[in-house]
This record gives C-alpha cells, sequence and structure tokens, in this order.
C-alpha cells in the first residue's frame, strides 16, 4: 500500500522564505512535522551596483527576454522592488522557478520540457530560434550557479549580459535542530543544492543510517553521494513538489 509515507514524520526544510513555508504547508498536509531551519540564504552580491543597474535596465524594458534558473532569483526581483515589464518574456529552468515568477505576478514564456536543468532550458528555447531579431536577453544567477545559459547564448551569437543578482552563504542550523538531526529525531532531510548538501555535511557530519535523505534531482544525488551522504530517492521531475509528493508515495521497501 503506498502513500502517506510522510505522516508522522519530521522532516528539515532548508530554505525559509516564501518557498520555505510553501513546502511546510505541503508536508503538513500530508501529516509530516516540518521544521523550517534554513542551511543557505541570499546576501548582496559582491558588485551590488552591477547588480543595481542591471535591475533598473530590466524595469526600464531593455531586455526581450529574461532567463532566470531559481526561485531565489525571483524573490531577489520582489525584494528590490523590481517590476518585470510586460515587454520582457520570461524563460524559467523548471516548474518550481515557474511556480515563483507566476505567484511574483509575471507570466511566463518558455519552461523546458522533462527534467528542469540550465542544459535542458538552453538547449531547447535555442531550437528553432536565430539571434537575428531574438533582442538582449538578460541571466540572473547566484554568485555559485555555473554559468551554462549565459555562455551557450553568447557562443551562438545571442546578445545577452549576466547578473549576479546574490551570494548564497551559509546559515548556522540552531543547536536544538543540529542535535535532532545527529540523533535521527529529524528522520527525514530534503537535499535541494550542492550548498544545503556542504553546510549539512560541515554543520551535522554523518547523518544516521535510519535519515531519509531525498534529493531533487539527479545532479544534487551525485553532488550529495560525493559528500557521503547515502541519498535514499531522487525526484524524477526535479521540482520540490514532485519530491515530497513521491516521498510521500513510497513504500516501506524503498525507504529503509
Amino acid at each position: 500500500m503506498t502513500g502517506g509515507h510522510l505522516r508522522g514524520r519530521r522532516v528539515l526544510v532548508p530554505r525559509a522564505g516564501a518557498w520555505g513555508e510553501r513546502v511546510r504547508a505541503d508536508l503538513r498536509a500530508r501529516g509530516a512535522d516540518a521544521v523550517v531551519a534554513p542551511l543557505i540564504g541570499s546576501a548582496e552580491p559582491r558588485d551590488a551596483a552591477a547588480r543595481d543597474r542591471a535591475f533598473a535596465a530590466l524595469a526600464a524594458g531593455h531586455y526581450e527576454w529574461l532567463f532566470v534558473t531559481s526561485a531565489a532569483t525571483i524573490e531577489q526581483l520582489r525584494t528590490h522592488g523590481v517590476e518585470v515589464p510586460p515587454t520582457t518574456r520570461i524563460a524559467a529552468v523548471g516548474g518550481t522557478t515557474a511556480r515563483a515568477v507566476v505567484d511574483a505576478g509575471w507570466e511566463v514564456e518558455f519552461v523546458p520540457a522533462g527534467a528542469s536543468s540550465a542544459g535542458a532550458l538552453i538547449a531547447q528555447w535555442c531550437a528553432g530560434r536565430v539571434p537575428a531579431g531574438t533582442g538582449r536577453c538578460l541571466v540572473l544567477r547566484s554568485d555559485l550557479a555555473q554559468a551554462v545559459v549565459s555562455d551557450e547564448l553568447e557562443v551562438r551569437g545571442y546578445e545577452v549580459d549576466v547578473c549576479i543578482a546574490y551570494r548564497t552563504v551559509g546559515i548556522d542550523l540552531p543547536a536544538d535542530v543540529a542535535d535532532d538531526l545527529r540523533s535521527g529525531v529529524i528522520d527525514t532531510v530534503l537535499l535541494t543544492s550542492l550548498s544545503v548538501g556542504r553546510e549539512l555535511r560541515r554543520q551535522i557530519g554523518e547523518l544516521p543510517a535510519s535519515t531519509l535523505v531525498a534529493s531533487i534531482g539527479p545532479g544534487t544525488t551525485r553532488d550529495g553521494e560525493a559528500l557521503g551522504f547515502a541519498v535514499a530517492h531522487t525526484a524524477h521531475t526535479q521540482s520540490i513538489d514532485a519530491l515530497i509528493a513521491e516521498i510521500d508515495a513510497l513504500v516501506p521497501e524503498e525507504s529503509s
């Protein structure tokens, strides 16, 4: 019998903000005890002036296309009061990021089919398009994100600017949360990025063998395993919504 596997489990939600609250609500609806304790957060980029210039140009309608590869990027736009004009079309890396765009009040023009990855985004977006007449593109990303989208656009001859919208920084867990992770009281961990995995490893070390570590996608699973985590489940469609639904549908043998 499948379904309801999350009921009664204590789940670490490693990011706060609107994303964390949405994940908490989903987990609670499934009977889980969601522990929102961010392991990473956003800080000012090293060149804040360049960020501000890019944000101003975006708001002024200087870009035909905006590429976003994380919900955190959308949070930065909202935090700084940036409105994406209707003349700027938005390409999002996947469903979770697209949902953040819609929640911010903007429309999403393009989301790649299948796996959510920067490679899939740019490969599918470029199919059937040529640089001539496309207009200037803006790629927003964190300081740690790879330059897959911008590099590919540049190689193919598109006009592109890159904006480092924020820095990813580690956040120390509260002592009680750290203790609950080490003891296995928190028995489920959502592994959502390499940065989260690094902080978890730095602060906690090895997790108990009984802890279910669930990853948002194959890349994150590879990163997590390289850090020494035993990943029990990897989301099939690389979104947090899918990950939670899949964990809830696990049969006991899959999660032991």
